[in-house]
């Protein structure tokens, strides 16, 4: 009997320290999310955006709540490690989404901010690049980048086709 029960002390103490692992990596993985998420603030404000998309702060909101839900879940007890690693799990996730559209937002709009420059050479010329480019600006002005970028690059291939080539190998596309 005496063996029986010191194999599962045994067992149960490597249990809880295996449990005690899992939540000292889930305390290491929170800090390291909270360090994406600001980066990805500090990277939005460095550029300075006329109109940050809905998009972004919709994902922001959603990043925020699931490391809300994740600091909820290390501070109960007992502490449920199958549903601390998916909050784990989906706040990771969710701050790596925000990142990537961060990213993805401001290499858009600096594209667009560069084909409007490089395109103003063409504006006296021509009286539709000059529309084209005009449309860009407001789209871009209002945090459209995308759409800005489409149009300026229509309006500028009118008078230099195959513009598209040289600014995408700029920013690496």
């Amino acid at each position: 009997k005496l063996t029986h029960t010191e194999e599962k002390l045994e067992t149960a103490l490597r249990t809880l320290g295996s449990l005690k692992e899992d939540e000292l990596r889930a305390r290491e993985q929170l800090d390291e999310i909270k360090i994406i998420l600001n980066k990805s603030k500090e990277h939005m404000k460095s550029y300075k955006l006329p109109v940050i998309p809905k998009k972004y702060f919709v994902e922001l909101s959603e990043a925020t709540e699931a490391i809300a839900n994740m600091v909820k879940e290390l501070e109960r007890t007992p502490i449920s490690i199958k549903v601390l690693n998916t909050r784990v799990d989906t706040a990771r996730d969710l701050v790596l989404k925000l990142l990537n559209t961060t990213k993805e937002t401001i290499k858009t709009a600096k594209m667009a901010e560069t084909a409007i420059v490089y395109g103003n050479r063409y504006r006296p010329v021509n009286k539709d690049v000059d529309f084209g480019l005009t449309k860009a600006e407001n789209a871009f002005y209002k945090g459209n980048f995308k759409s800005s970028l489409e149009n300026a690059i229509v309006a500028i291939n009118i008078l230099e086709p195959g513009i598209h080539k040289p600014l995408m190998e700029e920013y690496g596309e």
